[in-house]
């Protein structure tokens, strides 16, 4: 099995009432009643290889089937009952760590637990994609949320919405307080200096982040402008404040638009705009200074 195999073989979770032999198949380093034993006893909870962080791990969990018993209504002293009945479900939980999963096994605020087949699921992914698998030597890790100011979302949850179109994942090479408050140049080039990797997989993001604490960074997906609390400060389109973003006027580096391009994202007005302005307005800064 090829890592891309794997990977796509975990796309296909949540699955309903699996077979003894769909639990195998997203174990390949179990044999079959070692699967169906792992998932049927104890929590349930069971370590898979790893798809990019060495001596890490996936975690796939199962949940026995079983019937709720609802109160529908109370009349007096009486109360109508129901029952709703949930199936099994095999589904993926999270990602885990060793800590040799570190260089020099220098540990990021981790809580370490063993779970069932550890070992086997680490040297699997040894044997079968070596080269796909890397110590952990970043720092710190960010989240960019990709909002559009120009698709609006309305629903029973949200009101002028900013529509999330991508969620990019970086790691970086130095911490995040180290540079954060630098003025030598322009944010969106610091970033670029201490990239290491980045991702658009949600699954590869777990085992990347490790236990560090992550922070979230709101960027234009019209033009890649930084989003304030209510406005891109680059295109300049509106939306309702929702408390929820902490607002920025850095837009993503160049390094990250070259990676989204790539992956096939469109922006509909030219990202250098952005950039060329944000370099703008730190030389007119660092004049003043």
């Amino acid at each position: 099995m090829r890592n891309d195999e794997y990977r796509s073989l975990l796309g296909q979770l949540p699955l309903k009432n699996p077979s003894p032999e769909e639990m195998a198949r997203f174990c390949p380093h179990l044999t079959q009643k070692e699967a169906v034993n792992a998932f049927m006893k104890g929590n349930g909870y069971v370590a898979c290889p790893p798809i990019r962080v060495r001596n890490g791990f996936q975690i796939l969990s199962y949940s026995k089937e079983r019937v709720e018993g609802i109160a529908l209504s109370r009349t007096g002293k009486e109360t109508v009952k129901d029952t709703k009945n949930h199936p099994a479900i095999l589904s993926w939980a999270f990602a885990g760590r060793t800590p040799d999963s570190y260089v020099n096994r220098r540990t990021h605020g981790d809580s370490f637990i063993g779970y069932k087949h550890t070992d086997e699921a680490i040297a699997f992914a040894e044997r079968n994609w070596p080269e796909d698998l890397l110590l952990d030597d970043w720092e710190s890790v960010m989240q960019f949320n990709i909002q559009d100011p120009t698709d609006l979302v309305n629903d029973k949850y949200h009101k002028d919405y900013p529509r999330t179109k991508s969620i990019l994942y970086v790691t970086m090479g130095k911490d995040l307080n180290e540079f954060i408050n630098d003025r030598s140049k322009p944010m969106s080039e610091l970033f670029d200096d201490v990239i290491s990797h980045m991702t658009l997989d949600f699954v590869v993001w777990h085992e990347l982040k490790g236990g560090r604490g992550g922070f979230e960074q709101f960027n234009c997906a019209h033009c890649a402008g930084g989003l304030t609390l209510d406005h891109c400060s680059n295109c300049g389109h509106k939306f309702k404040d929702d408390n929820f973003r902490s607002g920025t006027y850095t837009p993503l580096s160049k390094k990250m638009i070259s990676f989204l391009i790539e992956k096939g994202y469109n922006f509909k007005m030219d990202p250098e705009i952005a950039l060329k302005r944000e370099r703008q307005a730190w030389e007119k800064l660092t004049k003043k200074q």
